[in-house]
């Protein structure tokens, strides 16, 4: 006998509250970027007036898209950016504009594929909907070049789903790899999509044809990432990481604790940050111990547990990458981006357990949870509007330096516009020449 569906008021009833909410936080989130971002190439992104440079020249060529940027192969996001130059006559905002669309369809997506995994009550996505959406990412969210970190967000939830999908029609499985394979020639972060991946399929208790044809494909790719790799573009972070242990594995807990902002009014500092991160991953480590606890009837947790996977080998990557420059790097608001995605799946893991379990424990552990992310959000938008304000200032600082390339002294362009000063000037002249980004009329 087959259940009749709900009337459309009837899901508007129990879902419509869930889906203003989340619609909210993505147009606070929208208003934000639109208030705050300029139109002016900065640091990374000259490296896209190179590759411009070379395309109108009709010099461009696979190799020098595929060369690294740092320790990042950042293929596809340069295909990217070059259509959105063109179009825009290389205006950045356009960019920024964009990241944020990724972001928004990135979220309403896990949204959708949260509530139809784990079911129950809509709301329980919320706060981690805000959290995904903090302004305390303004250091990404207000520059163009990140694109390409939100086009690994988008892959992320579209690999998923096409993963749950293929439950039904293994062909989708095609879909989810190619769909990390983007991620991972879009930055180094991009190749924890697989990991995610593996969480997944494990999680749902997948066919072990499935998990062979998504570990090949991973170990393929990832092969392919790291054929002719420059170590050296790494600073010998990898050397220092290992060398250090100690400092590296506070570096790692503070990056997770980065999601909630200092406060000097509060007395809350890096300290208390480090401390917060390994609750976060503590909490992130005891929803796999409740799903290997529970595993023959916890398949719901697939999702939560894969942004909790993803977020936790990302910090991994950035701690043996960048742990060497130093405790204060870790707090950077550039990281800060995965973890608000690592920090929203252990909310999710735990709210899902908690809407499951009878047990005390888990509805505790729900509430501390609850009360961190509300220390987020509103900590959040306190700190993004003052460092929103910061940013734009500085933009428009870096749009009079480029705007008198010819006359800008190397001591305000570096700190403001682009670290290769000698560079600098020809790059610039290029812009002029063409009317792009600042030039164009």
């Amino acid at each position: 006998m087959s259940i009749p569906r709900p009337r459309p008021w009837s899901e508007w009833r129990t879902r419509g509250p869930a889906v203003v909410l989340v619609a909210a936080a993505a147009a606070a989130y929208g208003a934000f970027v639109h208030q705050f971002s300029v139109n002016v190439p900065f640091q990374d992104e000259w490296a896209m007036v190179i590759i411009y440079r070379l395309t109108v020249q009709g010099r461009l060529t696979l190799t020098a898209l595929w060369t690294q940027h740092n320790e990042n192969r950042m293929l596809f996001p340069q295909l990217l950016m070059l259509g959105l130059d063109r179009l825009s006559h290389f205006n950045t905002q356009v960019e920024i504009y964009t990241s944020a669309a990724l972001l928004i369809v990135a979220v309403a997506a896990l949204a959708l594929l949260y509530s139809r995994s784990v079911g129950g009550s809509w709301l329980w996505f919320v706060p981690g909907a805000f959290v995904l959406f903090s302004w305390l990412q303004y250091a990404v969210a207000l520059q163009g070049f990140a694109v390409a970190l939100y086009l690994i967000l988008l892959c992320l939830v579209v690999s998923l789903m096409a993963l749950a999908a293929a439950e039904r029609r293994p062909w989708l499985l095609v879909l989810a790899v190619a769909a990390a394979t983007v991620a991972s020639y879009s930055s180094t972060q991009g190749l924890a999509i697989w990991a995610a991946g593996l969480v997944f399929l494990l999680v749902r208790r997948r066919p072990a044809r499935q998990l062979w044809v998504w570990l090949v494909s991973a170990c393929v790719i990832s092969a392919i990432y790291w054929i002719g790799f420059i170590w050296v573009d790494t600073g010998g972070g990898v050397r220092w990481a290992v060398a250090n242990p100690g400092p590296s594995l506070n570096y790692f807990y503070l990056l997770a604790g980065g999601t909630v902002p200092t406060s000097q009014t509060l007395h809350f500092g890096a300290t208390d940050q480090t401390v917060v991160g390994a609750g976060i991953l503590l909490f992130g480590l005891a929803a796999f111990g409740y799903w290997i606890w529970r595993r023959q009837s916890s398949e719901w947790l697939a999702v939560p547990l894969a942004l909790i996977g993803f977020g936790a080998l990302i910090d991994f990557l950035i701690t043996i990458g960048r742990a060497h420059l130093g405790i204060q790097t870790a707090t950077s608001s550039r990281y800060t981006l995965f973890n608000l995605w690592l920090l929203a799946g252990v909310w999710l893991a735990w709210a899902a357990i908690a809407s499951r379990s009878g047990l005390r424990v888990t509805r505790a552990v729900a509430v501390v949870l609850a009360v961190l992310c509300v220390v987020q959000i509103v900590g959040s938008y306190h700190s993004g509007l003052i460092e929103g304000r910061l940013t734009r200032a500085q933009r428009e600082q870096a749009v009079t330096m480029v705007r008198h390339y010819q006359t800008a002294p190397e001591s305000q362009v570096v700190p403001l516009v682009y670290q290769l000063y000698p560079e600098f000037k020809p790059l610039a002249a290029f812009l002029a020449a063409h009317h792009l980004s600042v030039f164009y009329r």
